[in-house]
């Protein structure tokens, strides 16, 4: 967060502002005149910045949402958003009356908002309803769009995501801002057709609490043990920890490629070129090699130029980040905001 005041004490000094005024007011209702209008403005005046305080220190906390491919008169339409930290939501039948078991439900997967632990909550239902065979979600995307939220929340929900092995997206016109990106890079393979803005992380509270150069550092290295768990450059922590955290640094689309923001890890990139190869029943330099010829290019950077099933794969990701949109007012995360870890 930037410039994040203290809510707290801000209301409280507000209300107790609000309070005094209405005691004035009452003391003087006895000696009411034509005046009085004029003497109720500081009330009036105080109880609008107490709503406006209100209204600024809500976060618009994230919600892991889905939506379910139903089939109407014969065509495909998706339902209602829900919610995977909503029980209700995630209720399903094992079976029908007659015994016949129900098939997995196909969901579209959003991420929207400012991430906390609550949220890490809701991704283990949704990892559990994948694994019970409930759920299966349509093209294995999950889709990004947040101004930023708890540092290690989002790691927590990356590696869940890293996990089940989905791919992650930023949607053309949606952005994913500070500890957004963090979470969107636990995804196997990832697009941007939106924006991804980083800066370095810090400790939203003003307290002066015992250590807080070392809670700090701490801090800095569970995000450094991260990025390296998770097979991003080392150059990626340092472009994140240079940037003030009153300022964004939005990530051009040739840093996306340097910091494997775009496409797959190199780990991932052989896990897949070998997969690729035994599928052919080849070696993988024999594999490698038929990719330089079909691309007609010397040299084949992992996360530029891919062909064969990798590649398919890659660029469809690519086509979806473009398409995959949430559909719903105020879900996606509003432009020029700089979030917060």
């Amino acid at each position: 967060m930037i410039g994040k005041r203290d809510c707290r004490a801000d209301m409280r000094r507000t209300s107790d502002a609000l309070h005094n005024a209405l005691k004035s007011m009452q003391a003087r209702r006895q000696r009411a005149d034509a005046s009085a209008p004029a003497r109720s403005a500081p009330a009036m005046a105080a109880a609008m910045l107490l709503l406006a305080l209100v209204l600024q220190c809500v976060e618009p906390r994230a919600e892991l949402l889905f939506r379910s491919a139903d089939e109407i008169n014969g065509r495909q339409h998706w339902s209602a958003l829900r919610n995977y930290a909503n029980p209700p939501d995630t209720a399903y039948l094992r079976a029908l009356a007659d015994g016949t078991q129900v098939a997995a439900e196909e969901v579209q997967v959003f991420l929207h908002g400012y991430i906390t632990s609550a949220d890490v909550y809701g991704a283990k239902v949704m990892e559990s309803l994948l694994k019970k065979g409930r759920q299966k979600i349509a093209g294995n995307l999950v889709s990004f769009a947040g101004n930023g939220g708890e540092v290690d929340a989002a790691m927590e929900l990356g590696r869940i995501l890293r996990k089940l092995g989905v791919s992650t997206v930023v949607a053309e016109g949606d952005q994913c801002l500070s500890s957004c990106v963090f979470a969107f890079m636990g995804g196997d393979r990832r697009a941007v057709a939106g924006r991804l803005g980083i800066h370095r992380p810090y400790f939203s509270s003003a307290r002066d609490v015992p250590d807080r150069r070392s809670h700090y550092r701490q801090l800095q290295k569970r995000l450094q043990e991260y990025i390296e768990e998770l097979d991003f450059p080392s150059s990626f922590y340092e472009a994140v920890m240079a940037v003030p955290p009153q300022s964004v640094n939005i990530l051009t689309p040739s840093d996306l490629k340097r910091f494997y923001l775009e496409g797959m890890s190199p780990s991932t990139q052989d896990e897949a070129d070998a997969a690729t190869a035994r599928g052919l029943g080849i070696s993988v330099a024999e594999y490698l090699q038929r990719k330089t010829a079909a691309s007609g290019a010397a040299v084949v950077a992992p996360t530029t130029q891919q062909n064969g099933e990798t590649a398919s794969g890659n660029s469809a990701v690519g086509r979806l980040a473009g398409q995959v949109k949430i559909e719903t007012e105020g879900a996606g995360a509003s432009r020029g905001a700089t979030g917060s870890p």
